[in-house]
């Protein structure tokens, strides 16, 4: 006599993975998903703040260097008895790099 009852095969088994993937996140898992952006964030945040500090200091410098530039200039062009204008020009003061803050 058949048994009426189809045979499982390895397509119809379900897998602890599987029935996880297929049912929705419980509350606590929710949460902790929660969490784990939250903290992502904050990281985010720090790093990004800590970027845009290190940018201030980096413009800060190279207008720095252009004012020294500038005044090197003009006392060369003071020892040699012309003017400023006659030097060839500092690099552009133009800071710009693409983004903004």
């Amino acid at each position: 006599m058949r048994n009426s009852m189809p045979r499982r095969g390895l397509h119809s088994m379900q897998t602890r993975a599987s029935r996880k993937a297929v049912a929705s996140l419980q509350t606590p898992e929710l949460y902790l998903k929660l969490t784990s952006l939250e903290i992502e964030r904050s990281r985010r945040a720090n790093e990004l703040e800590n970027l845009m500090e290190r940018v201030h200091k980096l413009q800060a410098r190279i207008g720095t260097i252009v004012e020294e530039q500038e005044q090197l200039q003009i006392r060369i062009a003071a020892q040699q008895g012309s003017t400023p204008a006659n030097l060839p020009a500092p690099a552009s003061t133009n800071n710009s790099v693409g983004f903004t803050y």
